[in-house]
């Protein structure tokens, strides 16, 4: 099986051999760009990276413009991009995730938490071209929905649905991501009340799948499903989650704190708003969530 590619592109010799000697043994090919100019010649040659280690602050063309070039030539806007930066601003941190930046890292690096982000940005790299691949056998009839109801119990089940689901969408790879994001919360956060303190510690001891997966087996969890429904109109593509649970404070993940920003989650409603959807409203307690799309 061939190694997830990365491209790291420092102006720092100290960090990009740091980086290459933690992401290396860990099974990953690296290739290393000194700046931003470099970068952009190698994504023009070949763009078959698994992700983007991009520093923000570099000589000739500076992160942010590889950003933008990545996001907007369409053989490349798949790749996540991971910003590695000393800029660590909330509105810095905010217009690379807005950019499109799939996570914004803040040197000095902790490598526990940038091989857990390179596995993400990888894994989600690889669940996109999974998409892409299953996605003209499906679209023509998923494009022709006007109603369905849905329910879901397990990750996997969320996961395969929200691939499902997207194809409804004008744009299924803008929403993929965004929808699987809202339906994992309301599986996780609602049915199974894992906390945002719970799922950080499970993360970082690499138990998050494992409990999840213990929950869903409790007895008061095994009749508890999620329901989602999708809906178009001429102008619109509506989804709504609704869930079993005791509801979570969702008001807390509406605005990026600076804090929760260098945690290894925490940011999915926000990247929901930012990049799949036009709205994403939740009601009551949280346990119901809407998201829209308009048609343009």
């Amino acid at each position: 099986m061939a190694r997830p590619r990365l491209l790291i592109v420092e102006d720092d010799a100290l960090t990009a051999a740091f980086l290459k000697s933690i992401l290396g043994p860990a099974g990953y090919e690296v290739t290393l760009a000194a700046n931003g100019q470099i970068a952009l010649d190698l994504l023009d040659q070949d763009g078959g990276f698994a992700s983007v280690l991009l520093d923000r602050r570099m000589p000739v063309v500076g992160g942010m413009e590889v950003l933008h070039h990545i996001k907007a030539a369409e053989n490349l806007k798949d790749i996540p991009v991971v910003i590695a930066t000393e800029m660590d601003s909330v509105d810095a941190i905010h217009e690379g995730l807005k950019a499109g930046a799939f996570y914004y890292l803040v040197k000095p690096l902790d490598p526990r938490l940038v091989l857990q982000v390179v596995a993400a940005a990888t894994g989600e790299h690889a669940s996109r071209q999974q998409f892409w691949a299953e996605l003209a056998a499906t679209r023509a009839a998923m494009g022709r929905i006007r109603h369905g109801l849905f329910m879901y119990q397990t990750i996997q089940q969320c996961r395969d649905l929200a691939t499902l689901l997207a194809k409804a969408a004008p744009d299924p790879i803008r929403t993929v991501t965004g929808l699987s994001e809202l339906m994992i919360n309301a599986l996780e956060h609602g049915n199974l009340g894992i906390n945002y303190q719970d799922k950080s510690a499970l993360i970082e001891a690499g138990r998050w799948t494992a409990e999840v997966e213990r929950r869903q087996n409790l007895p008061e969890n095994r009749e508890r499903w999620v329901q989602v429904s999708v809906r178009r109109y001429p102008h619109l593509t509506r989804y709504r989650i609704q869930d079993q649970g005791q509801g979570f404070p969702w008001q807390d993940f509406q605005e990026c704190s600076l804090e929760r920003l260098f945690d290894s989650h925490g940011r999915g409603i926000l990247l929901a708003k930012w990049e799949a959807f036009d709205r994403v409203i939740y009601m009551g307690n949280g346990s119901r969530v809407v998201a829209e799309i308009d048609h343009r």
